[in-house]
């Protein structure tokens, strides 16, 4: 693995040889190869991410396997772990929207208590990495955790014990789109929304982004991204897993945000500037 340091942390980039093997090995993948041989060929494998992404694609459990970066058991393994561009800039952007969570909750300092909504959050490691880096005691801070799928709330409720956050975090099964259905009078000063916009059309995203703005504080600030397919993972993701992501650049989300009525404040990218962010505040 090979690392460059921006603004103190350490940023995945891929290695020359790995961008070689990709020239060669893309065209196959891509194009080539049968998607059923693709897929038989992932079923061997006994990487626990292909196997998880084989079952359920995209998952929280697949986005856990990418984050710990265990040691491979295979070689397919290690270039869905290691060396897959969008496994590496996941990895990138945890690190990149932990630090900005981080910035943003410490000017609410003031605050008697800081209320933190993650949308689409599964265990919500984001959040609850970024009270503690905060340095923030459980009773500075109330964090609302929603998600369609309740499958992730066991274990975000033993990371959230474990950081020694169980009394501040609460999780919630529901569509954050009907926010005052889910939660009646949550007013959130920081919103983050990571790891869901790729996957909801302009329609939806804008549903989401505009019942945001109608719950956020007046002066609360709303984190999310967009997703750039700079190294052409989509083609091999749709075939080999039906895993299928909607591509934003920086301004695509910019015109979402400002369409549901905030400002962007900043925009930040790591080396492999997949993923830009976005740190936006009610107009």
């Amino acid at each position: 693995m090979k690392f460059v340091e921006v603004d103190g942390m350490q940023f995945e980039v891929l290695p020359m040889a790995q961008q070689v093997l990709k020239k060669v090995v893309d065209p196959l993948r891509n194009r080539l190869l049968p998607a059923g041989l693709l897929k038989r060929l992932a079923s061997r494998s006994q990487s626990p991410l292909i196997q998880e992404s084989l079952i359920r694609p995209g998952g929280w459990r697949s986005m856990n396997i990418v984050y710990e970066n265990r040691r491979p058991v295979d070689w397919m393994d290690r270039m869905a772990v290691r060396y897959n561009p969008i496994s590496m800039a996941t990895r990138n952007r945890r690190k990149l929207v932990t630090a900005k969570l981080t910035e943003v909750i410490k000017t609410f300092s003031s605050e008697p208590a800081i209320h933190l909504l993650g949308i689409g959050a599964g265990p919500g490691l984001h959040l609850q990495d970024s009270v503690v880096r905060a340095g923030l005691k459980s009773s500075q801070a109330r964090i609302w955790l929603i998600d369609l799928d309740s499958d992730a709330f066991e274990f975000g409720r033993q990371c959230a014990a474990e950081r020694g956050l169980s009394d501040c975090v609460e999780f919630v099964q529901g569509d954050a789109r009907d926010i005052r259905q889910v939660l009646p009078h949550v007013s959130p000063h920081v919103v983050k929304i990571v790891g869901l916009l790729e996957y909801l059309d302009d329609t939806q995203a804008l549903q989401l982004l505009t019942a945001m703005r109608e719950v956020i504080q007046p002066s609360g600030r709303l984190l999310t991204h967009g997703l750039v397919d700079r190294y052409n993972a989509g083609p091999f993701l749709k075939r080999t897993f039906g895993l299928t992501h909607v591509q934003r650049t920086a301004d695509d989300v910019r015109a979402l945000l400002k369409a549901a009525g905030f400002e962007t404040l900043g925009v930040y990218e790591t080396p492999m500037q997949v993923y830009p962010v976005l740190l936006s505040r009610p107009e």
